[in-house]
């Protein structure tokens, strides 16, 4: 067809030309790969401002809505605002200011929220630690990062890792209550580092992603998630994982309520449980628990308006299986490795719209961009197999302190 005369067309223009280096695509293709099948792009600079200082809106907003709440523990905007406001006072005092990184070696719990929360009101990036991670990642962790300042709690402030940071305990210091509960209303830039999270070094060395404001913003303020479903929304990754971005940073940001689950490695079975009583209307499941609970409770999902999975091919009989017993529910497949900041696509799939054989990845989220690049990082056609490269507003600064792995990795 019309490929093969242009590749014709080419060659006889220039015989020499590699054939490799010939464009066969028409400029209606091209526009198509470049614009109609990428994300939308936002008015203005939407992700523009800081992790900090969008809560700070929400608060004004919403000071008396609920925030978070974790078993017994229960918190408005407001209250949650000044628990953060004192720690980050004091951990301005431990000399935490623009970048410093604060290892945070905590259960999930309300604590948790508020000790990152509480990073960023100071300035710092958080880099979390699995309390379950082998002592020797967890020492590679510290090390890599240099982290001033550890926080953790009387429960794991004995962890052997090994290193030179200030230790803050976050439910044994003296005088935090005293703290000044007013904003400490340091100066910040969308481009600052928020965390550093780790990969999980499948593929060799762990390796530190540096995720800035602009990214976190971009992420929760995407229009994936109008519409009101994250109305309340499920923590119950861990702090390490990078699902957790998601879990705390678009209720909170988006004035809804983060339910913190319980501690510790969950069963399935309590999973379940937890979506159906707590009332859970958002939240992001692996695919191999979006499948299992698919299987076994479908029915949990009853009262959900939308459910993510990915990380994995989700399959498609799971899901509608899912659609069946909860036909309410909104299912998406996002894709996205960590330093994309936890999504670069989606795939919403209703009842009504049915579900198709193979999942897709979907379309890039506001602002993102996907291309299918050659080995000459030149545009394929339609069809035609290569490698994904993802560009846009979610993408990491790069791989912290690693500027080898950042240029072999990062495209300029």
């Amino acid at each position: 067809g019309g490929r093969l005369l242009r590749l014709l067309e080419a060659v006889a223009e220039d015989p020499h030309r590699p054939v490799g280096r010939v464009d066969v695509l028409a400029a209606g293709e091209r526009e198509r790969l470049l614009t109609e099948w990428n994300g939308a792009v936002s008015p203005g600079d939407r992700a523009a401002g800081t992790v900090q200082g969008r809560f700070a809106e929400q608060v004004a907003r919403t000071p008396d809505a609920v925030a978070l709440t974790a078993g017994d523990v229960r918190l408005t905007y407001r209250e949650l605002d000044e628990r953060a406001n004192r720690l980050a006072h004091r951990l301005i005092a431990l000399g935490v200011g623009p970048e410093t990184r604060v290892a945070v070696l905590l259960e999930r719990s309300a604590e948790s929220v508020v000790s990152v929360l509480a990073v960023l009101k100071a300035g710092g990036a958080y880099v979390p630690l699995d309390p379950r991670y082998p002592l020797a990642r967890l020492r590679l962790i510290m090390s890599q990062t240099a982290a001033a300042v550890l926080l953790t709690d009387r429960a794991l402030r004995d962890t052997d890792i090994q290193h030179e940071a200030r230790i803050l305990v976050v439910d044994d210091t003296p005088g935090l209550a005293d703290e000044s509960a007013a904003d400490p209303a340091v100066a910040g830039h969308p481009e600052q580092l928020a965390y550093i999270m780790y990969t999980s070094g499948s593929t060799g060395v762990p390796k530190g992603v540096g995720i800035t404001h602009r990214d976190v913003v971009a992420l929760a303020l995407d229009s994936s998630w109008d519409g009101g479903n994250q109305e309340r929304v499920l923590l119950h990754s861990p702090q390490a994982f990078d699902a957790s971005t998601y879990e705390t940073w678009v209720p909170l940001l988006r004035g809804g309520r983060i339910v913190v689950a319980p501690p510790g490695e969950l069963d399935v079975r309590d999973l379940a449980r937890i979506i159906a009583e707590e009332g859970i209307t958002g939240l992001w499941l692996t695919a191999g628990l979006f499948r299992i609970i698919a299987e076994e409770w479908p029915e949990c999902f009853a009262h959900v308006r939308e459910v993510w999975s990915g990380g994995d091919v989700v399959p498609s009989a799971s899901v509608r299986r899912v659609l069946e017993a909860a036909p309410g529910v909104v299912v998406g497949d996002g894709y996205g490795p960590t330093e994309t900041t936890t999504f670069a696509t989606r795939h919403l799939m209703r009842a009504e719209g049915g579900v198709p054989e193979t999942v897709p990845i979907g379309r890039p989220l506001d602002d993102m961009r996907l291309y299918v690049l050659d080995d000459g990082l030149r545009l394929v056609p339609p069809g035609v197999a290569g490698e994904l490269y993802i560009a846009g507003a979610g993408l990491a600064r790069g791989y912290v302190d690693r500027p080898g792995a950042t240029a072999e990795r990062f495209v300029i």
